[in-house]
């Protein structure tokens, strides 16, 4: 099945390709100077959008550069994400957008596998980031599955002549480091680009857990540490690109990523106090994740008519082998051995066409295709003592189809500027698993409008309405166990429906010689929300499924400032208050719950004027939280961050990071679940303050950042959010 599906999408996609980067819509043509098309400079190690301010707001997302942060420079994506304005990364590594789920990370436009997303992330490093755009309520020119929202990390593509680039190694307290490379070669019409590196490590964390069963009210706890050694490599967007003339340009990129991480936990369990068992869990993983991606793009011979296409074929997977040993003190040991792998093929196509009408109306329409396949393998062997379950093995081999088109129109009218917009998918999921097949089509429109109104010269009001779906993936269909400890393991739910949401936001926003004030207030309504239910089975398994757990609406509001206290110090603060109303479980019959979530961030930067002179300093502070988290029976508990980085020069062309992270030691992972008849808390502990240096080396003749005098205005970084 997926072999000849790679030779047939291949084929099918040399005829209909599409756009890699998600700008599709132009900036208002009454908007402010600062919101038009950025012209870039490139100022060495640093990214620098100089004709607007640091971060752009636009009718459908804001955009945010990463210019003169230290942090940001010397680490990788993933921990930058966790700094840009609105989004929240737990301590589990669940990313959240204005406090919601399923988040759609993209590079480039092309969104990365959720399996591998913390390990793609940390294949970029911040230097070789232009710009990150946050999209919260996704309009018809994105897919309609952005039901949690979109980040879009957009790589740079230098076009100085010559060879530039950068070397950047690292290491911390705890044995983890980083060295890679990002070298840049242009001459005439051809330029090179990538990153190549590779990283690795180890930590040590304690585990704690603790069962109540509620109608006895007898009590396990088990405790431990679990190690933890991780490893791979990165070739990140390799890039070959062609401009034969100023109004065409070709590119070919190649993405990949290879690692893994092994995780051995020891743990002995006491009940009502007496020593009963011990434990070991031995969890061996391996990812990869490749991708081809082919771009072209024609301006027109209007100003902003353009004409871009997009095609991608990749793969990735992963692998999890697992190995479990149960000792009991009194009773018969039990040794088993589980297996879960996912393998990938996939390919997209996307056209686009955007084009002016006159000085107020715009036109962006366009095509996406989308196909792939995925394999699903489960099995469980028994080592030692009885297979209690039985042991088993299982495939599951799945495809989907989607085909979409969509169209935008933005005007001016009575004083505002509207983009009304429609998107039309054709979905398609064949699934065979155990000797059953099934075959599911779904035709959906979805209408998006975005509205804007410029209340003065700095103030501008954004209204908008999506309508957006999130579909079950394979995973969650599935209906093979997989094991994840001695007696626990999930399986997916072959009957889960999609989640239908409504999204609503207003958007008030303030811009002043490097200040800014931005208030959102948004309302989203979800039917048929994806939740976790845990439930014990006869054998004394914990069971957890997803299940269609009712309607949940989130209310909130998030108010972003920042601005400079002096020439030399800047501050920074967002915080979004959320309240959640949803369904939850009491008793076996299905209630509403009310619950309150905030999460946020606050930083204060300190820079000298001339980041170019030798010992220049820039110091940044950084404190992130989040509060409790619920779903339908478990919740998550509340955590706070604080981290320090300082970057100097320390000479012409080398440039040094000393940063702590987690200096208190706060970000333990909380877990709590609750049923009808046993309450669970898991408790893995921070890790510790990590002490980190990194040493970066400019080479080729890139040009520095000019002096403060002969810089453009623009807003704080992206870590001042």
């Amino acid at each position: 099945m997926k072999r000849t599906f790679v030779a047939a999408a291949s084929a099918a996609l040399v005829s209909a390709a599409s756009v890699a980067h998600a700008q599709q819509s132009p900036p208002s043509p009454t908007a402010p100077a600062a919101e038009a098309p950025a012209e870039e400079e490139d100022f060495g190690d640093d990214i620098v959008v100089v004709a607007e301010p640091g971060d752009q707001v636009r009718i459908d997302r804001r955009t945010y550069t990463l210019r003169d942060d230290p942090a940001a420079q010397s680490t990788n994506m993933f921990d930058v994400l966790g700094r840009v304005p609105s989004v929240s990364v737990a301590p589990s590594g669940a990313v959240t957008l204005l406090g919601a789920d399923n988040v759609t990370i993209q590079i480039n436009g092309q969104p990365v596998p959720g399996t591998n997303l913390e390990q793609v992330l940390r294949g970029i490093t911040g230097a070789e980031v232009q710009r990150i755009e946050v999209i919260t309520n996704p309009g018809a020119q994105h897919s309609a599955a952005a039901s949690g929202g979109i980040i879009n990390i957009i790589t740079r593509q230098r076009l100085d002549g010559g060879l530039t680039g950068n070397v950047q190694a690292g290491y911390d307290t705890m044995g983890s480091y980083h060295l890679g490379v990002s070298p840049n070669w242009s001459r005439g019409p051809w330029s090179l680009s990538g990153g190549f590196g590779g990283w690795g490590g180890a930590q040590s964390q304690d585990f704690t857990r603790e069962r109540r069963i509620l109608s006895s009210g007898d009590t396990t706890l088990e405790e431990g540490d679990q190690d933890i050694e991780f490893g791979g490599f990165y070739v990140g967007r390799a890039t070959v690109g062609y401009r034969p003339t100023e109004k065409q340009r070709f590119t070919l990129a190649l993405d990949l990523v290879r690692g893994g991480n092994d995780i051995t936990r020891d743990t002995e369990t006491t009940e009502s106090g007496a020593p009963a068992s011990a434990q070991t869990n031995l969890n061996m993983v391996e990812f990869y994740n490749q991708g081809l991606t082919f771009e072209f793009q024609q301006d027109g011979a209007l100003p902003r008519e353009l004409l871009k296409a997009n095609i991608n074929v990749g793969s990735n997977g992963v692998q999890f082998e697992q190995e479990f040993a149960y000792t009991p003190l009194v009773g018969t040991a039990r040794e088993s051995r589980s297996l879960n792998e996912q393998d990938t093929d996939s390919a997209n196509a996307r056209l686009e066409y955007e084009r002016p009408f006159g000085e107020e109306r715009f036109l962006s329409a366009g095509l996406n295709f989308d196909i792939s396949e995925t394999d699903i393998e489960t099995a469980r062997t028994t080592l030692v003592g009885p297979a209690i379950p039985a042991d088993f093995s299982a495939l599951l081999e799945g495809r989907q189809q989607t085909l979409a088109g969509y169209g935008t129109f933005q005007f001016e009218a009575a004083g505002w500027t509207w983009q009304p917009g429609v998107r039309l998918e054709n979905y398609r999921r064949e699934v065979m698993s155990g000797g059953l097949e099934s075959d599911d089509a779904d035709l959906r429109t979805f209408p998006s409008i975005h509205v804007r109104r410029g209340l003065s010269e700095n103030v501008n009001l954004d209204l908008s309405y999506t309508s957006r779906i999130q579909r079950p993936g394979f995973q969650q269909l599935d209906p093979a166990l997989r094991f994840v400890d001695v007696n626990r393991a999930t399986r997916g739910n072959p009957d889960l429906e999609p989640s239908l949401t409504d999204a609503y936001e207003a958007n008030l926003t303030y811009q002043n010689n490097g200040r800014s004030l931005s208030l959102t207030f948004y309302d989203r309504i979800s039917d048929d929300i994806f939740s976790p239910f845990t439930e014990t089975l006869l054998d004394g398994t914990i069971l957890t499924t997803t299940v269609n757990a009712g309607t949940s609406e989130q209310r909130g509001l998030q108010a972003i400032v920042r601005g400079p206290i002096s020439e030399h110090w800047r501050y920074s603060a967002n915080v979004n208050l959320m309240e959640r109303e949803f369904d939850f479980l009491s008793g076996g019959v299905t209630e509403r719950r009310n619950e309150f979530e905030y999460d946020g961030a606050v930083s204060l930067d300190y820079r000298d004027p001339d980041q170019n002179a030798i010992d220049a300093d820039q110091v940044q502070f950084e404190l992130r939280f989040q509060g409790p988290r619920h779903t339908l029976q478990s919740d998550l508990d509340e955590f706070v961050v604080a981290n320090v980085t300082w970057r100097r020069k320390l000479a012409d062309r080398i440039y040094g990071t000393l940063s702590a992270q987690d200096l208190f030691g706060t970000q333990t992972n909380f877990n709590e679940i609750t049923t009808d008849t046993y309450f669970e808390r898991t408790e893995i502990d921070s890790a510790g303050t990590r002490v980190r240096f990194a040493i970066t080396y400019q080479f080729g003749d890139g040009p520095q950042r000019p002096p403060p005098d002969q810089q453009q205005p623009g807003g704080p970084p992206i870590g001042t959010p």
